[in-house]
Order: C-alpha cells, then structure tokens, then sequence
C-alpha cells in the first residue's frame, strides 16, 4: 500500500469473543502527524467485567483500574515505522467474516476506513507497540530491559544488557565482561526480535532467584524484578526441546 501523504493513522481493536473477561477489552488509537511530533489520542477499555468479580478480576493479576484515556505526544521517530507497515499492506483488505477465534482489527487513513488489514498480525505486534510506547510515555511503564549473565566455575563472569525505549524507538545494548563495559549496536528489529524468542520460554516464577546470582550458571532477568536460571526456572516450552541452547547460542554471539 503506497501513501503519498500520511496526516492520520487510526486503529481500532477488540478481542476476539471467545476471549473472556478480565482479558477482554477494546482499543482506539488516533496518530495525527506533524513537523516534528505525533499527537496522539489512546483508549483502552476492558470489556464485560460487570459479568465477573472482583475477586476473580484481582485473581487474574489486574487491579481493575486497566482502563486509560490520553491524549499526548509520541515521538516522530514512529513515523517511519508507520510509513514501513503500510508499504508492507496489501491494497485490498480481508473480506472474509470474523471468526470467534479471531481479534477485530480496522485501520484509517487519513480519515478514510481501509478496513481489516490482510496482514492482520503483524498490525496486532505493531499495535502492542505504539501501546507500550504510550505508556512508556505516559509514565505508566519503564523501558523495558533484558538482562543475560553467566558465571564460570573460574568466576569470569560474563553479562549481557538491552533496553528497549519505545518512547523513541531507540535501544541500548551493552557486554560487560570482568567489569570491562562495551556498547553493542543493535537495531530494533533485531531486538524485537530477540525478545519474541526469549517469551517463548517457560519462566517459572516460583523458583526463580530474587536477588542477582552471584553463584555459577546462566541467568536471565526479564524486567519483573526476578532472575531465571537456565534449565531450573526457565525452560524449554512444550514441543521446543532446543529452546534453552538456542537461546544461549544467541546471547554467547554477543560476547
């Protein structure tokens, strides 16, 4: 899809019905582009909890204050993100009917209602993220940030960092090993997509450490406060026996 000139982009989004509450909900989003800024309008709203309660609500990990309107600015660095997706779109849009499996999905263009996108999954991923960017710029939520480490039995101690700032599409990476520091350039692409093949694993909350490990192994901490040591509280998830190896491959080919 070619757009000579892009003044507007709207999403709007809702789970699919087979989805239940607390984890229903729907979502507007409004980009309105100039010189140098984005002004943006964001509302999310969790769908159907008046059919559940509170303690259930509570029980599924929500506060049951989910619900946000803002209006703001995010940073023009989205905009060629934007300009990117929709070059990646086909010009005619999905025709078929919603099935109860699936999330509804509808995007504007300056004003004008393209319909669902045939590419459908990758506007869900990019939806997450201008999600996360506007929390991040809200100040709901930090950047978010990965965290390897690996302890040898001769105490070299080898650590891998990245940060992810979704406010301006930016990323910080780093190696330190034996406390010398160096900078790591890595793109956000690549960066996404390391983080989609971290969350395929299996973390297990329950036997992870609360504080950095200072003993021999390979750890991750993934932004919740906790760390996970490879092979005991995270694992291979179902039907991925080479998650963990390859997991670790990757990050050795930072070092």
């Amino acid at each position: 899809m070619q757009i000579t000139e892009l003044n507007q982009l709207e999403i709007k989004f809702e789970t699919a019905d087979i989805l239940p509450p607390p984890f229903s909900h729907q979502i507007l989003l409004t980009l309105d582009f100039k010189n140098d800024s984005i002004d943006t309008k964001f509302e999310i709203a969790y769908t159907y909890r008046d059919e559940i309660s509170d303690e259930e609500i509570l029980d599924e990990g929500f506060t049951g204050d989910e619900d946000l309107a803002w209006a703001g600015e995010l940073s023009n660095a989205w905009k060629p993100a934007v300009l990117s997706i929709l070059k990646e779109t086909p010009d005619r849009p999905n025709q078929k009917a919603l099935a109860e499996e699936q999330n509804f999905l509808e995007i504007s263009i300056n004003g004008n209602v393209l319909g669902n996108p045939k590419n459908q999954e990758s506007w869900e991923y990019f939806l997450n993220e201008l999600m996360q960017a506007v929390y991040e710029t809200y100040g709901k939520e930090l950047p978010f940030t990965v965290t390897f480490k690996k302890i040898e039995s001769n105490k070299l101690t080898s650590i891998f960092g990245l940060t992810l700032h979704y406010t301006d599409r930016r990323v910080e990476a780093y190696t330190d090993i034996d406390n010398l520091r160096n900078s790591r350039s890595i793109s956000w692409e690549e960066a996404g997509e390391l983080i989609g093949q971290i969350f395929i694993g299996d973390f297990i909350q329950e036997k992870a450490l609360k504080k950095e490990p200072q003993t021999v192994g390979k750890f991750i901490s993934i932004g919740d406060g906790l760390w996970y040591e490879f092979t005991k509280s995270v694992k291979n998830p179902n039907g991925n026996k080479m998650y963990i190896t390859s997991l670790y491959q990757r990050f050795e080919e930072y070092f």
